[in-house]
């Protein structure tokens, strides 16, 4: 009787190992299964599912750094719109791959082939550089180490490079005989005009935004101005300053608001009686200097102490020569502490104790910090007061303006480029710019007008000519006419392109086992 439920046991436990064997046999196969081909070549079960899954991965990376948003990709439809889309790309691009071989095109001429390596190259050279500079890799490794990282960090492998290039080159036969028409050259401008203008129409600035930004623009709205400047920048210690302050003056504002919601939502309806029971006072916090290296023994510090006598004795004989020593300056502005005492009556809520004291702790360093922005705003001012003022000395003299800027402006969009020669375009509550300076150069009242010193807390001072009006309407075709032309060739050689790729996959047999794909 034993010997026959052991007989039984192990029957099942062969029964199941041989399953075990089936199973494994089974995913083998089942990944081996045809889901695409094309043409003669066929894409397993498994190759289609791990170009699935990296594009699902994509995806998820994708929407999360872009939109901050989470997509469920074990959700069935987006399985299945990455599964086409995926399915779609592989046969387009293997229809690409015959199309070149059947042209010829897939090996490389030896300059194309140069383009390649130097592209792969410059990316290797990179990694290497940034990551395995001080590497003790073998130079087998090494190369292993990088070559995997190029993929890793950009995305491409060699291979991937020359699969690129082969398709610039098919594509280029593909367009070589296209063109271009002066009507649909002129149709494009014509759209762009009417783009522009509504776009203005709705935003006025944008006009502004996209002159003074370089971009190419085929309408000029009604209320521009070209203007000219000379900035003189406060020095950058005392920006450094008055930056820090006024990090400190927002974070301190946005505390204040927040506390005194916090103290509403608690029921205080008079916030500012309790605030009168309570006395702060602030402490600027010291650093601790560093400590002084002493000498070890008596020796030493009799042979110190000498050292410093000869040395005093040497600057005292050259003292004429040696320059004042200055103050430090200051670039930051100092931290408190602070000290509450308080006469909040016993029975108050201890949460909103402590967010009254809290609150007149804010409010004392905010009073403290913005007394300091004001000194600091005055002494920054009077640091650059006489650059700005020898400017507008040799203005009044006659100097030539445009040489002037040339000389003395620290606004590098005067000092170079397209601005330099025409002047920034400013218009009414123009966005994007500081507003000193919109209202500054809005205030001239013709052509050729300069200003005085327009003082602004973001920069320092600004010296501004009225250089001329922009007039409304339509710019020169002409004008224009080499970068639309471009464009619309691009657009056609696109849609060609574009056009012969879906006939080229037409005709070829493609079949797809979605059902495959999904058991």
């Amino acid at each position: 009787m034993h010997k026959r439920a052991l007989l039984a046991c192990l029957l099942v436990v062969a029964l199941l190992l041989s399953g075990c064997s089936l199973v494994k046999k089974d995913l083998e196969v089942d990944a081996k299964t045809p889901i695409l081909t094309v043409g003669e070549k066929v894409f397993t079960k498994a190759e289609v599912q791990s170009a699935v899954n990296s594009y699902l991965a994509q995806m998820q990376s994708y929407y999360s750094q872009y939109y901050g948003q989470s997509i469920d990709i074990t959700n069935a439809e987006i399985i299945a719109e990455a599964q086409n889309t995926v399915l779609d790309s592989l046969t387009e691009q293997t229809v690409i791959e015959n199309k070149a071989k059947e042209l010829g095109l897939d090996t490389l001429s030896e300059e194309a082939q140069k383009e390649v390596d130097d592209l792969w190259t410059s990316y290797y050279d990179m990694i290497k550089s940034y990551l395995y500079s001080d590497s003790e890799l073998s130079e087998e490794e090494l190369d292993a180490a990088v070559t995997a990282d190029v993929t890793n960090y950009f995305g491409i492998t060699k291979e991937s490079l020359t699969a690129t290039k082969v398709q610039e080159l098919l594509r280029a036969e593909t367009v070589k005989d296209v063109t271009t028409t002066e009507d649909e050259i002129k149709a494009k401008f014509d759209s762009r005009v009417e783009e522009a203008k509504t776009n203005y129409a709705n935003s006025l600035s944008a006009y502004g935004s996209a002159v003074n930004g370089g971009s190419t623009v085929y309408y000029r709205p009604a209320g521009y101005r070209m203007v000219k400047q000379i900035l003189t920048k406060f020095t950058d210690n005392d920006k450094a300053l008055m930056d820090d302050l006024s990090s400190k003056i927002s974070s301190l504002n946005s505390n204040i608001s927040t506390l005194r919601n916090t103290l509403s939502q608690d029921g205080v309806e008079d916030v500012d009686a309790l605030l009168e029971n309570v006395t702060v006072t602030l402490t600027e916090e010291v650093k601790e200097a560093a400590e002084t290296d002493l000498p070890a023994t008596e020796e030493a510090a009799a042979e110190t102490e000498e050292t410093a006598e000869a040395t005093a004795t040497d600057l005292a004989a050259t003292a004429t020569d040696l320059p004042v020593e200055e103050e430090p300056a200051v670039t930051s502005a100092p931290e408190y502490t602070a000290e509450t005492t308080d006469t909040l009556a016993e029975d108050l809520d201890d949460a909103v104790k402590a967010n009254v004291r809290a609150l007149k702790e804010a409010q004392a360093k905010l009073d403290a910090y913005t007394a300091m922005q004001t000194e600091a705003k005055a002494k920054a001012y009077a640091n650059i007061d006489a650059r700005a003022d020898e400017i507008l000395a040799e203005i009044a003299n006659g100097a030539d303006w445009d040489t002037l800027m040339a000389e003395k402006t620290e606004d590098p969009g005067m000092k170079s480029g397209k601005t330099a020669e025409t002047g920034y375009a400013v218009c009414e509550n123009m966005s994007g710019f500081d507003s000193a300076f919109v209202n500054a150069a809005m205030a001239l009242e013709k052509v050729g007008d300069t200003s005085g010193k327009i003082a602004s807390d973001l920069y320092g001072y600004y010296i501004i000519k009225y250089v001329g009006d922009v007039e409304e309407g339509p710019v020169a075709l002409e004008d224009v006419h080499d970068t639309v032309q471009a464009d619309v060739q691009k657009e056609n050689e696109d849609a060609t392109y574009n056009k012969a790729v879906e006939d080229w996959v037409a005709a070829t047999k493609v079949t797809k086992d979605l059902k495959s794909l999904n058991d």
